[in-house]
């Protein structure tokens, strides 16, 4: 016998995780992972030219100063310290001492011997492990809509530990791939990336408003949850602070404040994207993909999709065709 699913039960409804939706649907790119030795005195600066891409770095041992180009204010990182560019093409520096000379991480790149790169004047040793990932153009609005562009992590014993032991496993697979190293490369960035933000929310340092906000809230998350689990449903606010557990002006209110938009503004928002995603596969009719995400008719949806994406389905569709690289 078959044993029973929670989600087999009369009246259980599946609730989709919004985070692991969001995430889920990146698309991993050239995955690279670097480890740096520095031993003071060093210095290393990095260009601001990534593209779309989003950049780490865990001090392992030791600690540094960064300092972005745009700024005056040093922030110090040290051990167990975990730094995130979300799409950031801000340059900036990394050196052990604000009066350390630095080089050009691009010149250091060159002296990679097995995946690490030595450099310094042979004092104290920092030790560093860095990387970056691409992501499509298609999931790239979405990210930095949601998400700061910088992201400073002081990290517990054991958070970094795990963040390590992620990263010793990717610098294995991209200095030697081996069968399906690819996927999983991917596999172990989005868990990185899906872990690195889900600490970020529950931390003091997240901020009090935007997307990351309305998820870790006991009432919004609901209400979230519930659009992301039926989006084809006619939700109304009404029905959607039912979903919060609160009332219909208490719920367009909070959510208003801390998301920048009203929650049908938000749905349809989430529905275009994940229009745009089922019309990239390019296996569904665009009758089938209006249906899909709550729409009676194509022609409601057409007229929806281009105000909010600035093109028709079929000509973002012909967009897809025509650069699958960048998909």
């Amino acid at each position: 016998m078959r044993p029973e699913n929670v989600t087999d039960r009369p009246g259980f409804e599946q609730r989709m995780d919004p985070l692991s939706e969001v995430f889920g649907s990146l698309r991993i790119q050239d995955a690279v992972v670097r480890r740096v030795e520095a031993t003071a005195p060093w210095g290393v600066r990095y260009s601001g030219d990534i593209g779309l891409r989003v950049r780490f770095g865990l001090v392992v041992r030791g600690s540094a100063f960064l300092k972005f180009k745009s700024g005056r204010q040093m922030i110090s990182v040290s051990s167990g310290d975990l730094c995130i560019f979300i799409l950031n093409d801000e340059p900036f520096t990394l050196v052990d001492h604000p009066r350390s000379a630095v080089a050009d991480f691009g010149e250091l790149r060159k002296s990679r011997v097995g995946g690490a790169i030595h450099y310094g004047g042979g004092g104290p040793l920092t030790t560093m492990v860095s990387g970056s990932f691409g992501i499509s153009k298609f999931g790239a609005p979405l990210i930095s809509r949601i998400l700061p562009r910088f992201l400073h992590l002081r990290l517990d014993q054991n958070r970094s530990r795990t963040f390590q032991s992620v990263l010793d496993i990717l610098a294995e697979e991209t200095a030697e791939p081996g069968m399906a190293s690819s996927r999983l490369i991917g596999c172990l960035y989005e868990l990185l990336f899906v872990y690195v933000i889900r600490a970020y929310a529950t931390s003091s340092a997240a901020p009090p408003k935007g997307w990351l906000a309305a998820i870790s809230d006991k009432h919004l998350s609901k209400a979230i949850e519930a659009m992301h689990s039926a989006i084809d449903k006619s939700w109304s606010v009404a029905s959607l602070a039912r979903e919060a557990r609160m009332s219909r002006s208490a719920f367009a209110l909070k959510f208003k404040t801390v998301l920048g938009q009203t929650p049908l503004e938000y749905l349809t928002q989430w529905r275009m994207y994940r229009a745009g995603a089922m019309i990239r596969a390019d296996h569904l009719s665009f009758s089938e993909v209006a249906s899909t995400v709550g729409y009676g008719s194509e022609s409601s949806f057409s007229r929806v999709f281009r105000r909010e994406m600035g093109v028709a389905p079929r000509e973002y569709r012909r967009g897809v065709a025509q650069s699958p690289s960048e998909e």
